[in-house]
């Protein structure tokens, strides 16, 4: 009879765990390869439009470019600190040299943050172009050159 007590205090418990656990609202924990993998595409996914305004595939509007550089910057902040010691080995496209030179690697992500800021500041098509190729080239690639490897290609 007490086996099925304990047995029945541990299931509760669990369950209160479980309970506490989704009601605080907390994410569940994923690995910092995935949350910054995730980061990166949701960076992506707001860059794109942009450029298309810049060649003109879209119309210029700066409420979108303003809402998209603010999520762009808000998600190279979340990235920047998803780059943890041990988070180097698994799915992941992140070169050694981001552990090696720490500090230039976190320039570069200030960098490409303030770009991202600079970004949300435009309200004039005739700005956009300068400030996504500074994103773009100044932030985005120049890291991704250094401290990504190459995606590689099917054949």
């Amino acid at each position: 009879m007490r086996k099925v007590a304990y047995f029945a205090v541990g299931i509760a418990m669990t369950g209160l765990l479980a309970t506490a656990t989704l009601a605080s609202g907390q994410p569940e924990t994923t690995s910092p390869i995935k949350a910054r993998q995730e980061a990166m595409k949701t960076v992506k996914e707001h860059f794109v439009p942009l450029v298309k305004m810049v060649k003109g595939a879209a119309p210029f509007d700066a409420a979108t470019v303003k809402k998209n550089a603010e999520v762009i910057t808000r998600k190279l902040e979340e990235a920047s600190k998803l780059f943890p010691e041990g988070s180097d080995t698994g799915k992941t496209r992140a070169r050694p040299e981001i552990w090696l030179l720490e500090d230039e690697f976190q320039t570069l992500f200030k960098t490409a943050i303030a770009k991202a800021k600079a970004l949300a500041r435009v309200n004039e098509a005739s700005q956009l172009a300068p400030a996504v190729m500074e994103l773009g080239g100044k932030g985005c690639k120049a890291c991704h050159e250094k401290f990504r490897t190459a995606k590689d290609k099917k054949m």
